[in-house]
């Protein structure tokens, strides 16, 4: 990806003509390392030019479903107005109310300082590619003009040539180590700079860390807690429900609710239990009795000594809690740190 990001233009010039070569040879080099079971087939990966909005033309690649949250389910260099190409990727979101399937959108922008930054958008409102390429077309059209960018070559809506017919494949375990879910499809090569981003990524953004804020909770009562990212760069502020003492009920406990971040777009629903994605450090303690970690939600966000202020209200669906708090901790990868 970070050739993609030094010069899009280059690379969306470039992808007219080689466009299925240099995404089967980022592949092929994801993959390497990887057992067989863990391969996904690429071979049927196809670069479609598409036009999601009137003066909007964007560069798609649906992948292998995803497995995982942070996998993606597209990816796409997107353009208004001719500026230059921009990166984004619709990544599978931890299931929601019920077990519906969540995306949304996230885009990798080069940063000032010269590293890479990842921006983290809203929930797409269906997980296909004409939800995806709207949300990222809006945001692409909201930008300032920037310099203009060469003419896609190709005719309207044609697939580039050589493309293989769809081949049915295993599951893609391929987006875990690709460094954010799947940005490297664009790497042409291996480099440091990915791997560090593959390692980062590898290690997981929501496990439990020192607290940074904590506040007592009680069941469907509303609660408050503010806290400051005033780091360097970047920094995932990650919001959970610390369950010190709980009963489960049917050997699960599972809560529901809703959370907003001051700096955020709007509330988010969440729906985790026990045996979900979201738990962490889950302890038994004899007969229904428990402790545990439960991911909600997170605030990726920069550098400022303005407070950040997360409200919201939750209550069990399954099993109860007499103790129990929100608390904040924050991650920070080695490329939050670059992104000034």
């Amino acid at each position: 990806m970070s050739g993609v990001l030094r010069d899009p233009s280059a690379w969306w010039a470039a992808a007219a003509n080689q466009g299925n070569a240099m995404l089967q040879q980022a592949w092929a080099a994801a993959g390497e390392g990887l057992g067989p079971e863990d391969r996904a087939d690429g071979s049927a990966l196809v670069i479609t030019p598409m036009y999601p909005a009137p003066g909007v033309e964007a560069l798609l690649i649906p992948l292998p479903p995803p497995q995982a949250p942070t996998e993606c389910h597209y990816v796409a260099l997107v353009r208004a107005g001719g500026q230059p190409p921009r990166y984004f990727v619709a990544e599978r979101g931890i299931e929601g109310e019920g077990g519906a399937q969540r995306a949304y959108w996230a885009e990798w922008r080069q940063a000032p300082g010269g590293g890479i930054m990842r921006i983290r958008g809203a929930d797409l409102p269906a997980i296909s590619p004409e939800a995806f390429l709207a949300a990222a077309a809006a945001e692409c059209s909201a930008a300032p003009p920037g310099p203009q960018a060469t003419p896609w070559p190709g005719p309207q809506g044609a697939p580039f040539p050589g493309v293989r017919p769809a081949t049915s494949g295993k599951v893609n375990r391929v987006g875990l180590f690709l460094g954010a879910g799947c940005f490297t499809l664009f790497l042409i090569g291996a480099s440091i700079g990915g791997y560090l981003l593959y390692q980062e990524e590898g290690r997981g953004l929501h496990v439990p860390d020192t607290e940074v804020a904590s506040v007592a909770v009680e069941p469907d009562k509303p609660f408050k807690v503010q806290f400051k990212w005033d780091g360097t760069g970047y920094a995932f502020n990650n919001i959970w429900l610390v369950v010190d003492e709980g009963t489960t009920s049917g050997s699960d406990f599972k809560v529901s609710g809703s959370v907003a971040c001051s700096r955020g777009s709007r509330a988010k629903t969440v729906d985790v239990g026990l045996k979900g994605y979201g738990a962490h450090d889950v302890e038994r303690k004899g007969g229904d009795g428990f402790s545990a970690w439960l991911y909600l939600t997170d605030e990726y966000d920069h550098s400022s000594s303005r407070p950040i202020e997360c409200s919201g209200t939750i209550a069990p669906t399954a099993g109860t809690w007499t103790k129990a708090r929100i608390v904040v901790t924050q991650r920070q990868r080695p490329s939050d740190w670059f992104a000034n």
